[in-house]
């Protein structure tokens, strides 16, 4: 019995930590990240370790440039055209994350178990 309050503890606590962790960041999280209305970077792609490659909206312009801890060089300026086709693949359908057929499964499998149960609960085993 002791053995079982112990690890109940460490569960309790483990989610205690993990909460304060994610709200310390949260916290964080708005000193750190610079906003403004004026620059906005819309995507970043790494490259290498220390540089990376962006689409960079400044007022109404979009700009591809070459981040780097040393310079920052624009690459390309982006028409009208080109702006309208990135965002359009921006809203391609995204596939659902778990399978239609993991989904199937996964709900059978719950069926089965809530009909052996109550089937359990009424005193009707099947052996």
């Amino acid at each position: 019995m002791e053995l079982f309050f112990s690890v109940l503890k460490m569960i309790i606590f483990l989610i205690v930590i993990i909460y304060a962790i994610n709200w310390t960041l949260k916290y964080l999280n708005r000193y750190t990240n610079q906003s403004s209305e004026v620059i906005e970077v819309i995507q970043r792609l790494g490259v290498s370790k220390s540089s990376s490659i962006a689409i960079v909206k400044i007022l109404d312009q979009h700009y591809i440039m070459s981040l780097s801890e040393n310079q920052n060089q624009i690459i390309k300026i982006l028409t009208a055209e080109e702006v309208a086709a990135y965002e359009a693949t921006l809203k391609s359908p995204v596939e659902p994350i778990v399978p239609e057929a993991f989904a199937n499964l996964v709900q059978k499998s719950v069926a089965q178990l809530t009909k052996k149960k109550e089937d359990q609960k009424h005193g009707n085993f099947k052996e």
